[in-house]
């Protein structure tokens, strides 16, 4: 490749993503020379075939359009004329050039032999952090005009600018991390990695100085980092602006005064001013504190606690339920907050050290050549990253198909730290320096609960805001939950038996013949694999006769869970020490011997094929996944031993399968003094702040599961902050079918039909079952009416991941998500992203789980009712939680329609009611009315914005 070489962007929309029954509907190239789109070629093709309805709400592209269009044998010569001496690309090469192959094949030409290359590889390595690689997205963060996302003139032309971007990063990338890019033993479709060469020859014919802000550390580029300079913390004679006019002139000019953000503002400021007033006893004095979306509670609470930290000399541990929520509100500190201050102020996130790269650890990954296709692209990936990078942080990239295993590697410190190169450059090391000169500490609630004794090592108790308080407890409860699998740890063993054993002639065997010592690093595997077997299943079949076959239960489809108390696993676990101490003793002699074959593997100078490579690379995971065993038994003994009247034990018992097929698990119950124990000691008494915390006026359901003393608790709640007798409306349908009743998807499927036939408004429609959700789904999708419909209708897992279906719904119009569970809280859709929401089932918890039993138990035991202190609370804040994702700002409007005839009839329904917004309109109506209402109310929404206007 040279500047005179021509390279031709493909893009091509077909009738099927496979070749042998799809055709092309419609092809465009791009070409670029020397950095410049020179040229281009567009043209509809009739396929001489339907375009599936799925397509065509997609690519916008019909029947009609292509019906008077060439076929694609009248336009093949040409362009395969036109392709012939280029170099071919593509966003997806894989796709596009076998499938065009394929069609010049069927009409008598010869497939096309270019080299080509891949821009979907090449933005993944020279853009790591992007949030997404498809195409529309990839354009829209770099500033490409991209009009017509899935046509195919509008995508070869944007794919075009996409690979003049890539040249022009991979030409501005330092000569040393090219250099190991070309060296890394990288696996690209086609001949993508040629790039990195080109770029390299480029560089050395005209070399460019080191960027200002890189500085190269034992080879490798990094972006350099400058500790932050001291500021004065501790200002006692600092003046807080507690009056209306102080409060207007410290937000103006950029952000308006509210009236209830500045009474929040106040109420903290004042309950936490004397902190000598304050109890010290876990869990007295707290602040709790329900602010409504829209009243800007971040800002509510950052501002007073700024004052107060430099007043006192303390800290600000402030902890969120999510990673991107962290992010979020350190930036808000970081820019909103010390933009309005008279003083400085600085937040730093704060993760767990297996978040972040080690360098030293990552040096060493370079020479080592694993045998995986995927952990050498990671490194591609991270060598460029280094060069942006001033965290370290791993959730900075997007990853895909890597191994946990292998992201641990990189994180590992080094033995002897202060003997490497790298030791004053640790991002580790940089977060410490920046955290020890921050006014916030930001963390998510995982880093709270597992981490605290990292960030409460200091002189004065700091303050600890919980945001979204009513997430903690979950947190905890699901991190607590460990389990082994003993029949999916005994069909991996026996995995990795066979393939020793088995047949010779395999990869992994022709492997080992060419390592030295092969064969007795063949015959030690094998010895361990058989040895582990035995023991593994002694322990499931011991597990079985003893708590499972002693119990009489018919026979079922599925599985059956069997409760085991504390004390039967504790003696239980005594009873077969033997088989335990020895599971763990094979399991480490498993991976030493891993180690001294992959020792041996990197020694080796031949070079191994792809499959090869990617044998020992699955040989290896397994190995290291069944590694992961020796840390949940301890995990196990743990639990028996520290948390036993808290914790759950159970036993998973699967149907359908040859013998036993067994699973224990064991979890906490409830956070019960868990928090008065472990958290609370090491702070000043916590701020617990959201927009949804309270189930009921009365219910002591949030105190208990956060441990709090409500007769000392200082509790705030704040109205609505939003008009929704103006901006939304809620219907209650009475007369749909019962959720228990087997045709209750037909009825779910018949109302979303009656929508789409209607109306195009962006909605979400929340399932509280992935499976009833599946179904309705293709309930939908299937019939004719949604043929018809201009909507598109997207589901979680089926058309996508969340994130992935999220953007969409920012981007898009005339969309409907079905989303399940995660779906109900955390997400922010203003505007016209969405205006329809639809609640196809009170979001009551799964019944009959074991922690559901166990809990009834405990609850029937004391006297109280289960359904009244747990079940109702739960989902009564998640259905708080799931309305709220209609109405986010002051100009956003829709509509709320519950399926679920619960809400009407159920005393319990009118309970929840009594929690949603005071003002949201409601009406209770049959199910022949909701489209006629919906109708009306969008189109009187849309005579008021008109009249704005």
């Amino acid at each position: 490749m040279d500047a005179k070489t021509i390279y031709a962007v493909v893009d091509l929309e077909t009738t099927s993503n496979q070749n042998q029954a799809g055709r092309i509907m419609q092809v465009a190239v791009a070409f670029v020379r020397n950095q410049k789109i020179i040229n281009h070629f567009s043209t509809l093709v009739n396929p001489g075939q339907s375009i599936p309805i799925g397509i065509q709400k997609l690519t916008h592209i019909n029947d009609a359009m292509v019906k008077k269009m060439p076929y694609f044998e009248d336009v093949a010569q040409t362009l395969h004329a036109m392709l012939s001496e280029t170099v071919f690309v593509a966003h997806n090469v894989n796709f596009d050039l076998p499938f065009l192959n394929a069609e010049f094949e069927r009409v008598g030409l010869t497939p096309l032999t270019n080299l080509a290359l891949d821009t979907v590889a090449l933005a993944q390595i020279l853009w790591p952090t992007a949030s997404s690689y498809r195409l529309g997205d990839l354009t829209q963060q770099l500033g490409i005009d991209h009009l017509n996302p899935h046509r195919a003139d509008s995508d070869a032309k944007a794919t075009g600018e996409l690979l003049i971007a890539a040249q022009r990063k991979a030409l501005g990338l330092p000569m040393i991390t090219l250099q190991q890019l070309n060296d890394l033993p990288l696996a690209l479709p086609r001949e993508t990695k040629q790039i990195f060469a080109w770029a390299l020859a480029e560089n050395r014919r005209h070399p460019q100085p080191l960027a200002n802000n890189l500085e190269v550390v034992d080879r490798l580029a990094l972006r350099r980092f400058s500790a932050p300079s001291a500021y004065k913390q501790h200002q006692p004679e600092l003046h807080y602006p507690k009056k209306e006019e102080e409060q207007k002139t410290l937000l103006a000019p950029d952000l308006d005064y509210r009236h209830q953000q500045a009474r929040l503002m106040n109420k903290i400021y004042e309950h936490y001013c004397r902190t000598d007033d304050l109890s010290t006893n876990p869990g007295e004095n707290a602040m709790v504190v329900e602010a409504p979306t829209g009243m800007g509670k971040t800002l509510g609470y950052l501002v007073p606690l700024a004052y107060l930290a430099l007043q006192q000399g303390r800290q600000v541990v402030l902890s969120v339920p999510t990673k991107a929520l962290q992010k979020q509100v350190n930036t808000t500190i970081n820019q909103t907050l010390k933009s309005l201050l008279p003083f400085e102020v600085r937040g730093v996130q704060l993760k767990g050290q297996q978040n972040y790269l080690n360098l030293q650890s990552f040096k060493r990954s370079l020479v080592r050549d694993e045998g995986s296709i995927a952990m050498q692209f990671v490194k591609a990936q991270i060598l460029v990253w280094l060069t942006e990078t001033l965290t370290g942080d791993f959730d900075e990239l997007n990853l895909n198909n890597v191994s946990p295993d292998f992201l641990r590697q990189l994180t590992q410190t080094a033995n002897n730290p202060e003997a490497s190169k790298f030791y004053q450059h640790e991002f580790v090391h940089r977060q410490l320096i920046l955290s020890s000169q921050a006014t916030f500490l930001v963390v998510n609630h995982a880093y709270l609960t597992r981490q605290i004794n990292q960030i409460t090592q200091q002189e004065k108790k700091p303050f600890l805001v919980i945001d979204e308080a009513q997430n903690l407890p979950d947190v905890v409860l699901q991190h607590s939950r460990h389990q082994v699998n003993w029949s999916s740890l005994i069909a991996q063993t026996e995995l990795l038996q066979h393939s020793l054993t088995t047949n010779k002639n395999n990869d992994l065997q022709l492997i080992l013949e060419r390592l030295p010592k092969g064969h007795q690093l063949e015959k030690n595997f094998i010895e361990s694999f058989a040895q582990l077997l035995i023991h593994l299943t002694n322990i499931q079949q011991s597990l079985y006769r003893q708590f499972i076959l002693s119990v009489k239960m018919p026979a079922t489809v599925g599985k059956d869970e069997y409760l085991v108390t504390s004390d039967n696993l504790t003696r239980f676990w005594v009873e077969h020490q033997n088989d335990f101490s020895q599971v763990k003793q094979l399991i480490q002699t498993l991976q030493v011997t891993l180690n001294e074959m992959m020792e041996a593997f990197i020694q080796v100078g031949t070079p191994f094929s792809i499959s090869e490579r990617q044998s020992l690379a699955d040989f290896r995971y397994l190995v290291e996944k069944i590694g992961q065993t020796i840390n949940t038994l301890q995990t196990f003994q743990d639990s028996m031993i520290d948390y036993a009247e808290t914790s759950v034990f159970w036993l998973t018992d699967y149907h359908g399968q040859n013998g036993p097929s067994i699973q224990l698990t064991g979890a906490l119950l409830h956070t019960k003094d868990y928090f008065k124990n472990n958290l609370y000691p090491s702070f000043l008494p916590p701020l617990m702040i959201g927009a949804t915390l309270f189930n009921s006026a009365k219910s002591t359901y949030l105190y208990t599961r956060l441990n709090l003393d409500a007769k000392t608790a200082q509790v705030e709640k704040f109205k609505e902050s939003f008009n929704w007798s103006k901006q939304a409306e809620m219907l209650l349908i009475e007369d749909g079918v019962v959720p228990s009743a087997p045709d209750y998807g037909n009825y779910l499927a018949k109302q979303i039909l009656a929508i789409l036939g209607k109306l195009s408004k962006n909605t979400l429609v929340l399932f509280t079952s992935l499976e009833l959700m599946d179904r309705v789904y293709r309930l939908v999708t299937e019939n004719k009416i949604y043929h018809e419909s201009k909507m598109t209708v997207l589901a979680q897992g089926i058309s996508g991941n969340k994130s992935k279906i999220l953007k969409r719904l920012q981007n898009e119009k005339e969309l409907m998500v079905f989303g399940a569970l995660s779906f109900w809280e955390g997400i922010d859709l203003p505007k016209q992203q969405l205006e329809l929401l639809i609640l196809t089932r009170l979001p009551f918890e799964q019944p009959d789980t074991i922690l559901q039993k166990v809990e009834e138990q405990q609850f029937t035991a004391s006297k109280q009712s289960f359904f009244h202190q747990s079940t109702l609370p739960k989902a009564t804040l998640k259905l708080r939680q799931g309305v709220g994702r209609l109405i986010r700002s002051d100009q956003d409007y829709g509509a709320i329609v519950i399926l679920d005839s619960r809400i009407v009839h159920k005393q319990y329904g009118k309970t929840m009611l009594k929690m949603l917004p005071d003002e949201l309109p409601s009406q209770v109506i049959p199910a022949s009315q909701m489209v006629e209402q919906l109708v009306h109310f969008f189109d009187q929404q849309d005579l008021d914005n008109k009249d704005k206007e």
